[in-house]
């Protein structure tokens, strides 16, 4: 039976793409899948009932795998999700707050850490595929035929400091063209499309399963993919937890990052994260059978987030450079 989801409001807060493999590189550690009996290897979870901040987007679609085939229980967790807000620049308090561990965009974990958050990295969520992110317009304007035409008008995000704007930056600048030549608006990923078919934005800046739902709902169009040159197969997500859970609680990151492994793996299957995301994520099974999917890494490779944190810095999102390597959770070393 499926635990309850529970709901967190922090303040202030169809192309398949294959599985970058391989251990090469800086900062690498495996989240390998191991046998039925690797549970007592890793050694007893000392928080069993881990409590998991969770977005609604497809990101989090191997998670809901682990929990629905018995995952998360062969390594003895039995966690509890705790649903984070998707709109606004999220700051959630990992030590003391309603979350162990938290998924979010790379920008919003590094923006955290930017802040003097001690957090480490516990491995990868999802990356970025054709199709899968990018700004939608109304069909009806025909106004907008490139990047350039969308030059002085309002732009729809989730989040002002978010991945979206991250994203949409990267699209301006091989336009040759400034984040300060759009205007930015904050609207919830909930309200994107209508403010795009209602004409408050010329356009807006989307993830799945919002990209597919607008287009077959509210008659939006891709108008630009924001997962293609510079940010193609861009890192988008991942899992982090306090270093102070980390360090007291080993047996359970190595659970975590064992069960979340195997998840990913089996989150190639594309049927096994479309028969979740009904469920858990309330999408129809239209759209979850009509979406693109990025990919689900099972290994975590630090050069890959590096690329965020990395553009991050040039568009100045951060000040000083983030080194990716430096938070890799302890516990997942070999």
């Amino acid at each position: 039976m499926r635990r309850p989801v529970e709901t967190l409001r922090e303040s202030g807060s169809l192309s398949r793409r294959t599985l970058l493999a391989g251990m090469a590189g800086m900062g690498a550690f495996a989240l390998g899948a191991c046998s039925d009996n690797a549970g007592s290897s890793i050694g007893t979870p000392e928080v069993p009932e881990i409590r998991l901040g969770v977005l609604k987007v497809t990101d989090t679609a191997p998670l809901f795998v682990a929990e629905r085939e018995g995952i998360f229980a062969k390594y003895g967790l039995k966690p509890r999700f705790v649903t984070m807000e998707l709109t606004g620049d999220q700051r959630p308090d990992l030590e003391n707050g309603q979350a162990d561990v938290t998924f979010d965009s790379w920008v919003t974990i590094f923006l955290n850490i930017a802040d003097n958050a001690d957090w480490v990295v516990l491995g990868e969520a999802y990356q970025a595929g054709p199709r899968t992110t990018g700004l939608v317009t109304n069909s009806a304007v025909t106004s907008l035929k490139t990047v350039n035409n969308l030059r002085g008008k309002r732009i729809g995000v989730n989040n002002l400091k978010g991945l979206g704007v991250l994203l949409t930056n990267s699209v301006l600048a091989t336009n040759n063209m400034k984040p300060t030549d759009v205007i930015y608006e904050e609207i919830p990923f909930d309200d994107l499309a209508g403010a795009v078919a209602g004409g408050r934005v010329s356009a807006a800046w989307m993830v799945e399963p919002y990209l597919t739902r607008s287009q077959l709902d509210n008659g939006c169009v891709l108008f630009a993919d924001t997962a293609s040159g510079p940010t193609a197969d861009f890192p988008q997500s991942g899992y982090a937890c306090a270093r102070s859970f980390a360090r007291k609680n080993p047996n359970t990151v190595r659970a975590f990052q064992a069960a979340l492994a195997e998840a990913q793996q089996r989150a190639l299957d594309r049927s096994s994260v479309e028969n979740v995301l009904p469920e858990y994520i309330s999408v129809s099974r239209n759209v979850a059978q009509l979406m693109s999917l990025g990919a689900f890494p099972s290994s975590t490779l630090a050069i890959r987030p590096q690329r965020v944190a990395d553009l991050m810095l040039e568009q100045q999102f951060l000040k000083t450079r983030l080194n990716v390597t430096e938070r890799m959770a302890a516990t997942s070393t070999p």
